[in-house]
């Protein structure tokens, strides 16, 4: 692999805004300029193929923007108070909009209109600032729609670009991963994962919620990925920190454990191509630090990858038929990229300048 030293000019932030409600008092302005630890997730243009963009998530360094695929980052924590970012959503017309959103650990739900330069605090009805799950409506242009998940408060959504928040379900569950079906417009499906409770589903937008377990003898979900072709193949993977991946064909009815080939089970991130119905290609990422991929929709299992550091986080480009690009993201602030659908790999390593 070609080792790329990527780095960083430290931008300074300061708060003017409260974050919550007005009677909380006006934070102190703060810097977020940290060292990153590891690399947590990655937030992909929906334009990816023409305009290059990609945010790295970071803990404790917060978030740094590539237009170029990776090559060069710059900091973009403005107005962000909380280093701790724990899950990014962009915006699925965001060449358009700009928009992108992110969750943290201690102060909620924070919100970007300019391509990330600057982030506000958008948390009106949220009554607990730790927040952890994101899934943003396929149809957001027109229907201003996203959903977060949140420690023992359940999971709340907004219908207005994240103005405000109402609580939806699964009061008392630790919401760690939402995921929305690809045609949530027609069908209105949405999957949450939870810490301790398994899996849930609803099929009205989030007006109520079933347990879907059968079959699945996990009790915590940290990912939930669904297929393109969802309507038509009823298929979700869903990744669990110990007890390996899961897959349903039935739209939840039913799991079943798909590790054939697997040398770990410990599964950090699952992305599907967006070529699914035609090549029924799956990648994932283990903490033990290899990446595997599935030609046969996750019945056998291959290694694509080798690291010396567990991988954090998996993304994919969401104009991957075009770019063939993958992003998986390490412990140690590296992460590492593929633009021919995981063949070969730039090993990257996040480096910000000490002023």
């Amino acid at each position: 692999m070609s080792r790329i030293l990527l780095s960083f000019s430290a931008i300074l932030c300061y708060l003017a805004v409260a974050c919550g409600s007005s009677d909380e008092p006006t934070p102190t302005p703060i810097v977020i300029d940290s060292a990153p630890d590891q690399v947590v997730g990655f937030g992909i243009s929906s334009d990816f193929s023409n305009d290059s963009t990609v945010f790295v998530i970071t803990d404790p360094g917060g978030i740094f923007r590539s237009r170029d695929a990776g090559a060069t980052l710059e900091r973009v924590n403005e107005g962000l108070t909380d280093g701790d970012v724990k899950q990014i959503a962009v915006s699925p017309v965001f060449s358009q909009d700009r928009t992108a959103f992110v969750t943290t650990a201690r102060k909620g739900v924070f919100r970007s209109t300019d391509s990330g330069d600057s982030w506000t605090p958008v948390n009106d009805g949220i009554e607990r600032r730790s927040v952890a799950g994101i899934a943003i409506s396929p149809d957001f242009g027109t229907d201003q729609t996203l959903f977060v998940g949140t420690r023992f408060r359940g999971i709340f959504r907004s219908t207005d670009a994240g103005e405000s928040w109402n609580q939806i379900g699964l009061p008392s569950s630790n919401v760690i991963a939402i995921g929305v079906s690809p045609q949530f417009t027609n069908d209105r499906t949405i999957f949450a994962g939870t810490g301790r409770n398994g899996i849930f589903r609803s099929v009205d937008g989030g007006d109520t919620w079933e347990e879907i377990t059968r079959g699945l003898y996990a009790n915590f979900v940290s990912t939930i990925t669904f297929s393109p072709d969802y309507s038509r193949d009823q298929t979700v993977f869903i990744g669990t920190p110990q007890d390996g991946i899961f897959r349903t064909t039935n739209g939840g009815n039913f799991w079943e454990l798909i590790i054939e080939g697997l040398t770990s089970i410990r599964i950090t991130g699952i992305v599907v191509s967006t070529t699914f119905r035609g090549d029924a290609t799956v990648y994932l990422s283990t903490l033990s630090g290899t990446a595997f991929m599935s030609r046969d929709a996750g019945d056998n299992w291959e290694k694509i990858d080798q690291e010396t550091r567990g991988y954090r986080s998996m993304a994919i480009s969401p104009t991957f038929e075009i770019d063939g690009t993958l992003f998986t993201g390490t412990g140690g602030a590296e992460f590492s990229r593929s633009s021919d659908r995981g063949q070969t790999w730039d090993d990257l390593i996040v480096e910000p300048i000490v002023n």
